[in-house]
C-alpha cells in the first residue's frame, strides 16, 4: 500500500490505482476525491473521501454504493479483499445454506426499495450476523440509509488500508488501557454494555483499531457471542490468548500498583486483588482485617508489603561476596 506521502504525489491515474483496492474502484468517485489532495494523514484523506460521498449528486452516490459486491454473493465475483471481509475462507456449513438465500432475498428487497445497492461495515461478523441488519434497514429513510451507506464505504476502506499497510503499533499505554478493560469484562466487574462503552470512550479518545470499531458493535448489531470480537481485539494488540487468569493477574497487580502509589487504601486495594485473582494471601488479609479492627493499621503495612512483593522480589543491586 502507498504511503500518503506517495497518493499525494501520484498523478490522477496513479490516485486512482492506488485507492481503486479500498473503494472496490468507483473511478468517478476518486477523481473527485483526488481534488481535495494534499492529505498529510490519513485521517485526513478518510475525513476527505467522507466529506466527498456525502457531498456529490445522488447518480454519483449510488454509483459508489453499487462499486461494491453484494452481502453473500458468489465468491468468485468478488474482490480478494471483499472475499476475507464476508468470511468466505472454508466450506459453508450445510446447516447455514439458508443463509446465502436468505441474503440474496434481503439484497434483492433492499436495491428494489431503494434503488442501490446495500453496503455495510462486517468488520469479520458472521454473514448469518448481518441478516437483521438488512431487515432493520429496510425500515429506514431512504435519505438516512444513503448517508449510512456512504459512511460505511468509507470504513470499509480505512479497514482495508490497514490491513494492506498493516496496523499502526498503539501506544504502550493504549494497549494496557484495552487489556484492562477486557480483563474487568472477563473477571465479572464489568459487563458487556460496560465493555462497549469502554471501547467507545477509548474511540472518542482517539484510538484507532478496527478491532475495536467491530467490538464497539456487539450490541447495536445483536452479536450474543462477544468472544470473537475480543480475541481480535486482543490478537491486535499483542495478547492472543488472553485468559481470565491473566486478567486476573493483570487487574490484582493494577490495583497492588494503586495501594503502592497510595491511589486506594490498603484495604480497598486487597479486596479488589481477592476479587479479581482469589489471591489466599489477600485474601486471609482482608479477612484479619475485618475481624481485628484493633490490628488495622499494622495490617495495612503487611498489604503494603504483600502488594510490593506480587511484583516480584526485589532487584539485589548490592556489591557481590
Amino acid at each position: 500500500m502507498k504511503t500518503i506521502e506517495e497518493i499525494d504525489a501520484a498523478d490522477g491515474d496513479g490516485f486512482v490505482a492506488a485507492l481503486s483496492p479500498l473503494f472496490e474502484g468507483a473511478p468517478g468517485f476518486l477523481r473527485r476525491l483526488a481534488e481535495h489532495r494534499p492529505f498529510v494523514s490519513e485521517d485526513e484523506l478518510f475525513a476527505a473521501a467522507r466529506a466527498t460521498a456525502r457531498e456529490m449528486p445522488e447518480e454519483e452516490q449510488v454509483e459508489l454504493l453499487d462499486a461494491h459486491p453484494r452481502i453473500g454473493a458468489d465468491p468468485a465475483a468478488v474482490s480478494d479483499l471483499s472475499r476475507r471481509e464476508q468470511a468466505f475462507e472454508g466450506p459453508p456449513d450445510d446447516d447455514q445454506a439458508w443463509v446465502g438465500e436468505e441474503l440474496q432475498a434481503l439484497n434483492e428487497a433492499y436495491e428494489s426499495h431503494f434503488g442501490f445497492r446495500f453496503v455495510v461495515f462486517v468488520a469479520g461478523r458472521p454473514r448469518a450476523e448481518i441478516i437483521p441488519i438488512i431487515e432493520r434497514a429496510l425500515h429506514a429513510d431512504r435519505d438516512e440509509e444513503i448517508r449510512r451507506g456512504l459512511d460505511d464505504v468509507v470504513l470499509i476502506a480505512a479497514d482495508r488500508m490497514e490491513q494492506l499497510r498493516g496496523p499502526r503499533p498503539l501506544r504502550e499505554e493504549l494497549r494496557e488501557v484495552i487489556a484492562l478493560e477486557v480483563s474487568r469484562f472477563m473477571v465479572g466487574e464489568i459487563d458487556r454494555h460496560g465493555l462497549v462503552r469502554a471501547t467507545h470512550r477509548l474511540m472518542e479518545e482517539g484510538v484507532e483499531s478496527p478491532a475495536l470499531l467491530a467490538l464497539s458493535l456487539v450490541n447495536q448489531d445483536e452479536v450474543d457471542d462477544v468472544s470473537v470480537a475480543i480475541g481480535r481485539l486482543m490478537n491486535e494488540i499483542g495478547l492472543g490468548g488472553w485468559d481470565g487468569a491473566q486478567a486476573g493477574q493483570l487487574l490484582a497487580l493494577h490495583a497492588a500498583a494503586s495501594i503502592l502509589g497510595e491511589v486506594s487504601q490498603p484495604i480497598d486495594g486487597a479486596r479488589r486483588i481477592t476479587s479479581v485473582s482469589g489471591n489466599a494471601q489477600f485474601g486471609d488479609l482482608v479477612a484479619r482485617w475485618t475481624s481485628e479492627p484493633e490490628s488495622r493499621e499494622a495490617l495495612d503495612i503487611e498489604i503494603r508489603r504483600a502488594a510490593a512483593e506480587l511484583f516480584g522480589p526485589p532487584d539485589d543491586d548490592g556489591p557481590a561476596e
